[in-house]
């Protein structure tokens, strides 16, 4: 156990009132309206919430790059804007649509921070969006619109590992880098063994 330290101390009084300004922020947006009432409201929730439920710490890695973040950024609204223009047509096609798929993808990650960016991306592509998630496996289960053949399903696989990989990149820890070394193309490798991930 590390001994509270004035430093220690101080960064978790810090970590505590970001927290709170967010949780704030969040009742604010909820309420849709700016007013002191809304505003201190939100904050005796936010110290309420922080004291009574426990909150499992966010365990940053202390990296960042800012190149691999930029190249991130242009690929998400690349494949928003793709995947906006996919979804539409499938509106408007006469053909219909093919069935979904719910598809499991093994990230090479354990990170908590990291699992929650890629389901938390992954769903805002639209004609995915996350089910549910095996945080001791690092699993994450998701459900892809038009998704029946074999090909259109390492397709939503190879996604889901291209965004792990580029957030990895980004501000991925070193133990996170070590993993996307060892196993650069998680679909290869399952092929390899047989089967699909």
């Amino acid at each position: 156990m590390t001994p509270r330290t004035p430093v220690n101390k101080g960064r978790r009084i810090i970590q505590q009132l970001v927290l709170v300004f967010f949780l704030v922020v969040l009742w604010v947006m909820l309420w849709d309206s700016l007013t002191v009432l809304s505003v201190v409201t939100g904050i005796i929730l936010a110290f309420l919430v922080t004291r009574v439920f426990y909150l499992p710490p966010v365990v940053l890695s202390g990296r960042f790059n800012i190149l691999h973040a930029a190249v991130f950024a242009g690929w998400f609204l690349y494949s928003m804007v793709i995947a906006s223009v996919e979804v539409a047509w499938f509106s408007f096609r006469p053909k219909a649509v093919g069935a979904g798929s719910v598809i499991a993808a093994d990230l090479r990650t354990r990170s908590d921070l990291m699992m929650t960016l890629v389901a938390d991306t992954a769903s805002l592509i639209p004609g995915s969006i996350i089910v549910d998630s095996d945080r001791a496996r690092g699993r994450l289960y998701l459900h892809v619109l038009d998704a029946d053949t074999d090909e259109k399903i390492l397709a939503a696989k190879k996604q889901v590992y291209d965004i792990e990989g580029l957030l990895i990149k980004a501000l991925g820890s070193t133990r996170d880098l070590a993993a996307l070394k060892v196993d650069p193309d998680p679909l290869a490798a399952s092929a390899e063994r047989g089967g699909t991930r």
